[in-house]
């Protein structure tokens, strides 16, 4: 953003005397463009301005994009650049909040911010590919041993992954038609159509900023309805099993996920009053 469009838009603030833009600030400096984000971060915080959020995102967005694209690289991960982009500013805009020191360096706080989450996820991933390897290498022992009831074992083994992951599908669409109308449009556009943040942007007609947070809380809801179900089927509720394993319920889990479609789990219409506000 060159200094002159950053000046007019900083002018525009409620609190425009809080946020310093230099004489000599040069668009191409990070050392510039952080004292800035650091004015307009602390006005943020300070007087809750979504105006300031909004421009400090878009003062800094070619650069996190940058950050995350060389992370994302660094790791090899195949992840979105702009996913991670969006869960720091998604933080930003719900943890960081007053009675937090000024941040100097924005931009060195984004890049270790969004490093960590790339971290965790190529963690959690990590975890998940050696407890997948540790059995398969088990498994090929058992051949190995020439053992035939193996052959019985390995057969029951993907009957149950297979209700299983009937079982699952079955939570993750009950549990999507529980939530509000604006979360599942956002999921649908975002993880099945696969738009961009800008296209999201345009289709709910929020700011660019917003989306992420969006559907961070979006994502969020849906995660907490599929654990609280799993949760049930933990702690031996057979009623909760039955509903969901596909052809012991009186009917399948399919029926009942597409009848409450627009309903919650008892089959009332929803409200969308309990969903939150635009940030």
């Amino acid at each position: 953003m060159q200094r002159d469009e950053l000046r007019r838009r900083v002018a525009l603030l409620a609190h425009a005397d809080e946020v310093a833009v230099a004489d000599d600030h040069d668009p191409a400096d990070d050392r510039a463009v952080e004292a800035v984000a650091g004015d307009l971060l602390q006005v943020f915080r300070t007087h809750d301005d979504p105006a300031a959020f909004t421009l400090l995102f878009e003062l800094c967005q070619t650069r996190l994009m940058a950050s995350a694209r060389h992370i994302t690289r660094r790791l090899g991960m195949a992840i979105d650049p702009e996913d991670i982009v969006s869960t720091f500013m998604a933080r930003l805009f719900t943890d960081l909040r007053q009675d937090q020191p000024r941040v100097r360096r924005f931009l060195g706080l984004a890049y270790t911010a969004m490093r960590n989450e790339a971290l965790n996820q190529l963690r959690k991933l990590t975890r998940a590919e050696s407890r997948h390897q540790i059995y398969d290498r088990w498994l090929q022992r058992q051949r190995l041993s020439g053992d035939p009831a193996i052959d019985v074992s390995e057969a029951e083994q993907h009957m149950i992954l297979r209700r299983l992951g009937a079982m699952f599908l079955s939570v993750v669409s009950v549990c999507f038609h529980q939530l509000g109308e604006r979360d599942r449009r956002v999921l649908l556009a975002r993880e099945v159509d696969g738009l961009s943040y800008d296209a999201l942007a345009e289709q709910l007609a929020l700011p660019r900023p917003q989306v992420g947070m969006i559907l961070k809380r979006a994502r969020e809801r849906l995660a907490r309805g599929i654990a609280a179900t799993f949760d049930q089927v933990g702690r031996g509720d057979d009623g909760v099993v039955r509903q969901y394993l596909v052809g012991e319920a009186d009917g399948s889990a399919k029926g009942k996920a597409s009848g409450k479609a627009d309903g919650n789990a008892e089959g009332r219409p929803r409200s969308d009053a309990d969903g939150e506000a635009s940030p």
